[in-house]
């Protein structure tokens, strides 16, 4: 394998009403916030901080269906360290560990209980990278497919 820097496999991007829905969701939280400051004036009192901290736990709760509705999941590789990571995004903002990995097997393809097919890469020591889910076999296997020869690795397609 003689490939140099990140590979990036980037999922889907989300539906446009799960992006609806998490701009609605940070519009609330951005006009709650609005709100506050323009009818509440700042002061150092316990009815302030008590009014600060409901405001504050619901802020919490909206802004994190906002990030339900609106994280991308991605997967890095860096071949040149051998590394792998999960990076979980919201707009410019992500977060994800690095992992070490062995050297890459091959791809795979199969049928789960739920009906959906996978795309897998899998190591020399049969660690199991889960990278795609599809709801027709024949995406899953053209990805698969492309994957393998991308990666220079073998292709293996189970049912």
């Amino acid at each position: 394998m003689k490939r140099k820097g990140v590979l990036k496999i980037v999922s889907e991007k989300r539906a446009w009403y799960e992006r609806l829905l998490a701009a609605v969701f940070y519009s609330v939280a951005v006009y709650v916030i609005f709100l506050f400051y323009l009818n509440n004036s700042v002061s150092f009192s316990e009815k302030y901080y008590i009014k600060s901290f409901r405001i504050l736990s619901s802020l919490i709760i909206v802004i994190s269906f906002g990030i339900r509705f609106s994280y991308v999941v991605n997967h890095h590789f860096d071949f040149a360290l051998m590394k792998y990571r999960v990076y979980l995004s919201v707009g410019p903002f992500g977060v994800g560990k690095w992992q070490d990995i062995k050297k890459l097997d091959r791809v795979s393809t199969f049928l789960n209980l739920r009906e959906e097919c996978e795309v897998n890469i899998w190591d020399i020591r049969n660690k199991r990278y889960k990278i795609a889910v599809f709801e027709e076999i024949d995406n899953a296997v053209d990805y698969g497919r492309d994957l393998a020869k991308n990666l220079e690795i073998k292709f293996l397609e189970r049912n």
